[in-house]
């Protein structure tokens, strides 16, 4: 069994993830990228999703990263849980999010894990003048 990660996001910005994530880590993540471009209509965006979940085993986890949670890369994304038993989708996506997941064997619960890197994740997120702030006093 081996984990996949699909990065779908606006623009090209999981290209700049995935960039980031080696230069990081140091290897070569295998990801696979969706870029949702503004020509793209939701059944173009639908499709492409379902083209890439069709090429990995039933049996693997597929974890379904995007970049709004209210977005339409997320609203692309949700219907597929339906289909596809091994799906989990992670909204919000981060460079350290990104990490917690891309270097994760998940080799145990893989929702339990996902659980745990989004808590990680959100305690990272700082607004360093208050942080700077509190530490002066």
């Amino acid at each position: 069994m081996m984990k996949h990660i699909v990065l779908l996001t606006h623009g090209h910005l999981c290209e700049g993830f995935a960039s980031a994530l080696q230069v990081i880590s140091g290897s070569d993540n295998p990801l696979t990228l969706l870029c949702m471009e503004a020509q793209d209509s939701p059944d173009t965006m639908h499709s492409r999703v379902h083209q890439v979940l069709e090429r990995f085993p039933a049996a693997d986890p597929v974890i379904l990263m995007t970049d709004i949670p209210v977005g339409s890369t997320t609203q692309i994304a949700i219907p597929f849980l339906e289909d596809y038993a091994n799906l989990y989708i992670v909204t919000g996506l981060n460079l350290g999010l990104l990490l917690e997941v891309a270097l994760n064997p998940m080799e145990d619960d893989v929702s339990t894990i996902l659980r745990e890197a989004v808590e990680a994740s959100r305690q990272t997120l700082l607004f360093i003048n208050d942080q700077l702030d509190s530490n002066e006093e």
